[in-house]
């Protein structure tokens, strides 16, 4: 998103952005661990059988358990970043 499109979103908007936890496809995008067009497939598989996508993963044989532990542990830190830094924004009280 460039500062143009930036500087058009309401607060609300930006904070959502700001904050949104990536979720495992995503994270396994930029890891290069799946390609758009595995995801697809995997995400429409997910609408009909309801399984974890992890748990299609492995199934199909797409990475190995390590490796999906992997992407999950980075998911899980960078949501632990985001919930911490919103933490030190929040007023402390005093008790």
């Amino acid at each position: 998103m460039d500062n143009a499109n930036w500087h058009n979103l309401t607060d609300e908007e930006k904070w959502e952005r700001l904050t949104r936890v990536e979720k495992l496809g995503e994270v396994l995008l930029k890891l290069g661990k799946l390609n758009l067009h595995q995801l697809e497939e995997l995400i429409a598989e997910q609408g009909k059988s309801e399984a974890p996508l992890g748990e299609l993963i492995l199934s199909k044989g797409l990475m190995s358990r390590q490796e999906l532990l992997g992407a999950l542990d980075l998911q899980h830190k960078t949501d632990q970043a985001i919930i911490d830094s919103l933490t030190e924004m929040m007023p402390k009280s005093d008790d």
